[in-house]
């Protein structure tokens, strides 16, 4: 009975990475001009946890944000199909397990930051 539990738990969450990384691939494909724009990183006063994860995690200060607050997330073997997605559009495919509480966390740290720091 547990064994049934756990492989529903895990069919859900391989569903809800497809939906991310459905999204990703809709949300992030851009012309070559915009991806240009992208990939320069923007200054670390402007990440929120509406900020794209890659974004964020290009900044070394930004990366160590995410590494203390959300341990794991970049180490997880499908951050490629959730890294354009936001912590905040994450947490609403996470099940509850990135609830508000951490969000307004790393919001706060990610506040803290400012640019030449």
């Amino acid at each position: 009975m547990v064994w049934q539990s756990q492989s529903r738990q895990a069919r859900q969450g391989f569903v809800m990475l497809g939906l991310a990384g459905l999204a990703c691939l809709g949300g992030c494909a851009s012309s070559p001009s915009m991806q240009a724009a992208v990939s320069k990183p923007a200054p670390a006063s402007v990440f929120t946890v509406e900020t794209p994860i890659d974004r964020i995690a290009a900044d070394d200060r930004g990366k160590a944000v995410l590494d203390r607050d959300v341990p794991g997330v970049m180490k997880n073997p499908h951050y490629m199909l959730f890294s354009c997605m936001s912590l905040s559009q994450l947490a609403s495919l996470s099940g509850g397990q990135l609830p508000q509480s951490k969000l307004n966390e790393v919001n706060a740290d990610l506040a803290e930051l400012s640019p030449g720091q």
